[in-house]
């Protein structure tokens, strides 16, 4: 009997420090980056930080990324504003050099949408020609009124980004010799323009096919006309029949 009484009170006290526990927790909101907890990017996963080369974006002066993020919490009954801010790392490990604030663009009042235990973090970098390397922007999520703080290990994220000119590694050989031809620059920036598709290599058979097929339709429509290296222009062609 004394065994079942003591078991009783256990689990009571138990019971009481599990309450005491949810009573505390209750009104306070946490924030922080998932970005890199929940992405399919198995580069983004081994290096820990996100990586974006203008040279996959050659039609565009800028690009927005969608950075995730979660809460812990309940979630809140109308949009909650938070805090990020840029800071300046500084790294003897890694000499990559801080973005400069002409490369990219915060949101001014970023919310956390209302019912909401996801949501996004928009950043915007802009495309400058002497991006010829490199550069980091570190993000730091800052407690406010709303959120009473974040998860320490996910409170920054980093985005290494660069406008190194350079052929995509998916224009291989078979791409040159099947479907688009001889690689150059102007070429790549006509078919991302013609066709929107700026992973070549992420597509089925049939697909890359199709996109082949009218890049050449385009070709012929528009005259394009290539450049060799010493500005000579010359009719553009691919090989796709």
């Amino acid at each position: 009997m004394k065994k079942y009484i003591l078991f009783a009170l256990i689990s009571l006290c138990l019971w009481s420090c599990s309450e005491d526990e949810i009573k505390s927790y209750q009104g306070d909101q946490y924030l922080y980056f998932s970005q890199l907890m929940n992405t399919t990017n198995d580069n983004d996963k081994k290096n820990g930080y996100m990586e974006v080369s203008f040279n996959n974006y050659p039609t565009s002066e800028e690009v927005t990324l969608r950075i995730g993020m979660s809460l812990i919490g309940k979630p809140f009954n109308e949009d909650a504003p938070y805090s990020v801010v840029a800071v300046e790392e500084i790294d003897k490990d890694d000499p990559t050099p801080n973005a400069a604030s002409k490369n990219f663009r915060l949101p001014e009042y970023p919310k956390f949408g209302a019912g909401l235990t996801s949501d996004t973090l928009e950043v915007t970098l802009v495309k400058t020609d002497d991006l010829k390397e490199n550069v980091k922007l570190c993000l730091k999520l800052v407690p406010n009124e709303y959120f009473q703080g974040t998860l320490q290990e996910y409170e920054q994220i980093k985005i290494v980004f660069n406008n190194i000119i350079s052929i995509p590694v998916w224009w291989t050989t078979q791409v040159t010799r099947v479907y688009l031809g001889t690689y150059s620059r102007r070429k790549y920036e006509e078919f991302v323009k013609c066709t929107g598709v700026s992973n070549f290599g992420a597509l089925s058979t049939a697909e890359k096919r199709g996109h082949a097929l009218t890049f050449k339709r385009y070709i012929a429509l528009n005259n394009v006309m290539d450049v060799d290296a010493d500005g000579n222009e010359f009719p553009m062609t691919v090989p796709i029949n």
